[in-house]
């Protein structure tokens, strides 16, 4: 059984949950496996969806982050809402804390915000809801070599033919969520960077646009290589009617349209059970030979015990 030998503590900046019972499931999967597990009080308490008014979900995520016993502060699902909260957030302050924060999908906007004005590695990877059933040992493993290994690593396998040896700094997250910080002071500006991308039910031809409109933005042609993980449900229902623009023809005409990056497919990442755990911003280096992917960060932080 793989083991938590730290202390994750929850909030709510985005969706709370609302089944009460899976925070007893959540507490218990992971205590069984040497967590320590804290929820701050507002996750019980929610507003609509969220998890508290936005002076509370604020007020939560800061209360876990200045918590000198949390090793891990984790929201507890995403959903939406952290938008809201990014001008009121105090980056520097968090910095000075230095926290481990992990979280995916709508919790990007922090990722990317958190990048942008501190230049500080996060991570995407699990959320409280990952931990409400069995959790795959892939996905488990990934999550704890990233937070506790001083090498962070990943293997995988592409349709590329290839050869690369690059380096640069890993960002990204969710396509939708990144697209929404265009234009803001809250989108990192990074160049030759290494972008990783997933989005969840976004039809082909909206995921075509947005990466469009990343391309327009000055984005896309300033990285080194662009690194797709996982678009569940981009074509809908299967099997595909002849004349339905697809996924394919999307990466297709990507790959045209930026001839000179390198566009590579298959990482293991996204809104599916078993995922890496990715940092956000950390200097990586990504090889390509025979197929194979290994991105390799000496960047990341790590829990110090």
């Amino acid at each position: 059984m793989v083991k938590y030998p730290f202390h994750i503590g929850f909030c709510a900046p985005s969706r709370t949950i609302d089944d009460v019972s899976k925070y007893e499931t959540i507490e218990r999967y992971l205590t069984d496996r040497g967590a320590k597990v804290s929820f701050d009080e507002t996750v019980f308490h929610p507003v609509k969806q969220f998890g508290g008014t936005e002076n509370d979900r604020l007020a939560a995520f800061m209360r876990q982050i200045e918590d000198s016993t949390v090793d891990v502060v984790m929201p507890v699902r995403g959903g939406y809402g952290i938008s809201r909260l990014l001008d009121a957030i105090d980056y520097e302050a968090i910095a000075r804390h230095n926290p481990i924060c992990c979280g995916f999908s709508d919790f990007t906007a922090f990722n990317l915000a958190y990048l942008a004005h501190t230049g500080k590695v996060s991570y995407q990877g699990p959320t409280g809801v990952s931990f409400a059933a069995s959790v795959p040992d892939f996905t488990e493993t990934s999550f704890l070599n990233a937070v506790t290994d001083t090498v962070w690593q990943v293997h995988f396998e592409t349709t590329s033919d290839e050869t690369l040896n690059l380096e640069g700094c890993l960002w990204g997250g969710n396509l939708s969520m990144m697209v929404s910080l265009l234009g803001t002071p809250h989108f990192p500006k990074i160049k030759g960077g290494l972008l990783y991308l997933e989005d969840v039910h976004e039809r082909a031809y909206r995921v075509e646009r947005m990466f469009l409109q990343l391309d327009m933005a000055g984005v896309l042609r300033q990285q080194k290589a662009i690194i797709l993980g996982d678009f569940q449900g981009v074509d809908g229902r299967t099997p595909l009617r002849e004349e339905q623009f697809a996924w394919r023809d999307a990466v297709q005409y990507l790959r045209q349209r930026l001839p000179e990056i390198p566009i590579i497919e298959g990482l293991p990442f996204g809104h599916i059970p078993e995922r890496v755990t990715m940092p956000v911003g950390a200097m990586t280096r990504l090889t390509l030979e025979s197929h194979r992917v290994t991105l390799t960060s000496t960047d990341h932080p790590t829990i110090k015990k």
